[in-house]
């Protein structure tokens, strides 16, 4: 929309004919059909009278009005020139915030998914630790110091297999622990009573449930990035083209 259809169509809203206007105005009408027709361009005080004349803001008569059009024909006139520079001004830093929030967006989903594929703060490896029962070694040797040996066994292993092989100061309790972290091919647990041998079978590898929530965050801030930036391209273009 241009000026003089701006105008025209005030007009006809107020009910006037264009010489009642003109009269109202206190210009020939045949300039008022020129501002009309858009074969003149109003000073800045025709301007003023015009928002004045409609009861209207300078902000409301621009309004609908193509932008390319104003840049081009109306910057002439202080107030118009002023508040077109600033809402350039102000979309511009609308424009820089968001390609800066999208754009680090971006880089936060990359910095996940780098720590989720280089297991940063979580492995993926599993460790299983396997124990075949608990020693009770110390506890059997004190105890045949005061009792029988068939006793002492029984008691801590629940078997005994007299004079045919070395009696097993374990008994049949096993036990196993799966874990993230490595603890070496093996290592010991002391108990209240005895104690355990852990020895190490590795695991299929298990992508853990931190890893698999930064790759979700990775790709639901990258979507969001880069939709914003294809978004604010597509609205960039429309500006430039209006």
């Amino acid at each position: 929309m241009t000026l003089g259809e701006k105008l025209r169509a005030l007009r006809s809203t107020s009910g006037w004919t264009q010489p009642e206007f003109a009269r109202k105005l206190g210009i020939e009408q045949s300039y008022l059909s020129k501002l009309e027709n858009d074969k003149s361009i109003p000073s800045t005080e025709m301007f003023d009278k015009l928002c004045t004349a409609y009861e209207v803001t300078p902000d409301e008569m621009l309004k609908g009005l193509n932008s390319d059009y104003i840049r081009k024909n109306l910057m002439h006139i202080p107030i118009i020139a002023n508040s077109t520079n600033n809402k350039h001004e102000v979309s511009i830093g609308k424009r820089k915030a968001a390609v800066i929030v999208c754009s680090t967006f971006i880089l936060v989903a990359v910095l996940f998914l780098f720590m989720a594929h280089l297991e940063l703060l979580s492995s993926n490896k599993q460790y299983e630790y396997r124990s075949t029962g608990v020693d009770f070694k110390h506890e059997i040797n004190e105890c045949l110091k005061a009792d029988e040996e068939k006793h002492c066994y029984i008691k801590f292993t629940g078997s005994y297999v007299p004079q045919k092989f070395n009696q097993t100061t374990h008994n049949r309790n096993s036990d196993s622990i799966i874990t993230r972290e490595y603890k070496g091919e093996s290592f010991t647990v002391k108990l209240n009573e005895g104690f355990r041998d852990y020895y190490v079978k590795r695991l299929e590898d298990k992508r853990s449930t931190a890893n698999n929530i930064f790759l979700i965050l990775a790709v639901f801030l990258m979507t969001l990035g880069v939709l914003g930036l294809i978004v604010e391209s597509r609205f960039y273009s429309i500006d430039k083209n209006t």
